[in-house]
């Protein structure tokens, strides 16, 4: 092998790692413009930062800040797996907090990361004292003008066992879900990490249901919503990324920021997702 010949290996091998990189720490902003005809028309124009898979990536905190503030929404939300039950760096957690609760109101759920953290509920009354609104399995009503919003969150189903997917554990997540939605007839935003119960949020009468968990696949399809693998949905997943709608309900997918038990992203960036109702 002549000097060319490496110095072409090289290239290759910066040109790859760069490349990598971009992938892994190139948070971008995917935005989406909401139409329904359910949602009061006073809530046109309203605007929501949508947080998800966060794991402690604390390269991204100053990023995340700044691009959900640029946005100037009317709320911030966060569906789970701010931290990371592997390497539990709870202060990038936090540090991301306090500069969103700086921005906007600031709603929160925890994904199955936090429920296989010994001190969940201590770190969760942590991040409520600095002003997150934590609405596990109970609705609050948002109001513009003379109409309103519900605004659902639900815990992950690893609170309730270990086997979230046992059909007791899906019935139990189920029951939760349609004792906040029975008889309620307003317009309903549902908070939740998981896609893949998107025919329980349809069955629930949720309008909008927004999630994360799914990483985007992890390795994305280039050029599309799809990813190669995600726990739980398996090799080429349905709900991996983007909007996918059942009947009257749509659920926004976020591919989230971080990373978890796999290291890096391929064709599959980190997003901050933006959704504006019209």
């Amino acid at each position: 092998m002549d000097r060319y010949d490496i110095r072409g290996l090289a290239a290759g091998a910066v040109g790859a790692a760069t490349f990598l990189y971009w992938q892994n720490n190139g948070i971008h902003t995917t935005e989406y413009v909401y139409r329904d005809k359910a949602l009061p028309q006073e809530f046109k124009g309203f605007k929501i930062v949508h947080i998800s898979d966060f794991h402690n990536a604390k390269l991204l905190i100053d990023k995340t800040a700044v691009l959900a503030q640029i946005q100037k929404p009317d709320i911030i939300a966060i569906t789970g797996d701010l931290f990371d039950c592997r390497h539990t760096d709870i202060d990038s957690g936090l540090a991301l907090v306090d500069r969103l609760v700086k921005i906007a109101p600031v709603y929160y759920v925890r994904g199955n990361h936090e429920a296989r953290m010994p001190a969940t509920d201590s770190l969760t009354d942590a991040i409520a004292r600095r002003g997150v609104n934590v609405i596990e399995n109970r609705k609050v009503t948002l109001e513009k003008g003379e109409s309103s919003i519900t605004l659902i969150g639900m815990a992950d189903p690893r609170f309730i066992a270990d086997d979230k997917h046992t059909e007791k554990v899906r019935s139990i997540f189920r029951n939760r879900l349609f004792s906040l939605t029975e008889g309620d007839g307003s317009f309903k935003v549902l908070l939740s990490h998981r896609p893949e119960f998107i025919h329980t949020y349809r069955d629930s009468g949720v309008n909008l249901a927004l999630t994360g968990h799914a990483h985007g696949g992890q390795f994305g399809v280039p050029f599309t919503d799809y990813g190669v693998f995600v726990p739980n949905q398996g090799i080429f997943p349905p709900y991996a990324a983007g909007i996918k709608k059942l009947d009257n309900t749509t659920v926004v997918i976020s591919r989230g920021i971080g990373n978890s038990a796999f290291p890096f992203r391929l064709f599959n960036r980190p997003e901050v997702v933006v959704i504006k109702f019209e």
